[in-house]
């Protein structure tokens, strides 16, 4: 895929957000998740409509790194058809789509309307290339909306009440959509769970799941970190589930890779940021987990050397997250 020099800067500063991430985690005892405290539910414009793709991951960590309340973003364009501006000295962000370009048999660029208008037999003597595009965008807390669209605000600010805590008898964290899952067993292979275990693991082989029982998971005694090792369990039975779906029977991904390769190392960070924006959107933090953080460095390595790597590990997120978030009814 050849890119502009625009879309290449576009995608640097996507790496360089994961990069600052990852070396957060580096630098010490990295107890909190990617993400930080969710509000549930997936970033959307001003008008309520969610964003979606590889976009959805990084204005969740936008909104993260940069303390921001609600992953609610607009453009400039829009805040001025409210009559409100973006405050001064603020930088956007990027968010990204595909749009395509159409040649004709005599290599003539069409547009979509003369594209659509063809034959069948046409459109097949026709060539159909992907551009990527982008347009920029700003939190609402980057802007005067507060004060000039108030009621707007609030009926989107609405849109992410967290579900209410809860907590088994333990003290840990309970997510009621999750455990109805594993009771039924509704996921599309077997999950074992109910067995003491030393580790978590997918079996592509066997294509079935094992998770440490949930109580295995309780290492702490003061009740906040008690309650986050429920989350721990969730988030680690989810890091699973996401390598789960990458079989050529569903979506195909490169899962040969031995371990310590480079496509072991992006399986494993498709599995953890997968893990991370299902967390997020059920309404919990995702843990880094520590088997995941033993891959900082070839991960950081491979942004830093090829910036266009985080575009196909985000497309890869995003379709291993709807395939769970589908399953789970949240």
């Amino acid at each position: 895929m050849k890119l502009t020099e625009h879309n290449e800067k576009v995608l640097q500063q996507f790496s360089e957000m994961m990069i600052s991430r990852m070396e957060q985690v580096k630098a010490g005892d990295w107890e909190k998740g990617w993400l930080g405290a969710p509000r549930g539910g997936v970033p959307v414009n001003i008008n309520g409509k969610a964003y979606n793709g590889g976009n959805v991951f990084m204005l969740m960590l936008d909104t993260a790194i940069r303390g921001y309340e609600y992953p609610v973003y607009c453009t400039m364009l829009q805040a001025n058809k409210m009559h409100a501006h973006i405050n001064k000295g603020e930088k956007s962000m990027p968010v990204i789509f595909w749009d395509f370009i159409y040649k004709n048999a005599a290599n003539k660029t069409i547009d979509e309307a003369q594209y659509n208008s063809l034959s069948d037999a046409e459109r097949r003597q026709c060539a159909k290339i992907p551009v990527l595009k982008s347009y920029r965008v700003f939190n609402i807390e980057q802007t005067n909306l507060e004060e000039k669209q108030p009621d707007k605000l609030n009926k989107i600010k609405a849109m992410f009440t967290s579900p209410a805590d809860t907590m088994d008898d333990k003290g840990m964290y309970c997510n009621d959509a999750i455990d109805k899952m594993l009771d039924t067993q509704s996921w599309v292979c077997p999950i074992r769970h109910n067995k003491p275990s030393d580790r978590a693991f997918y079996s592509p082989a066997s294509d079935y799941i094992v998770v440490p029982m949930k109580k295995q998971f309780k290492r702490h005694r003061k009740q906040s970190e008690v309650y986050a090792d429920g989350q721990e369990f969730y988030s680690t039975l989810i890091h699973e589930m996401v390598h789960s779906t990458g079989i050529e029977s569903r979506l195909n991904r490169s899962m040969n890779g031995r371990f310590g390769s480079e496509k072991y190392a992006k399986e494993e960070l498709v599995a953890e940021l997968g893990a991370a924006r299902v967390s997020y959107e059920l309404g919990f933090d995702s843990r880094i987990l520590t088997n995941s953080a033993a891959y900082l460095d070839s991960w950081i390595a491979t942004l830093k050397q090829e910036p266009s790597f985080i575009l196909t590990v985000m497309s890869d997120v995003e379709k291993a997250s709807k395939l769970i978030l589908d399953k789970v009814a949240i």
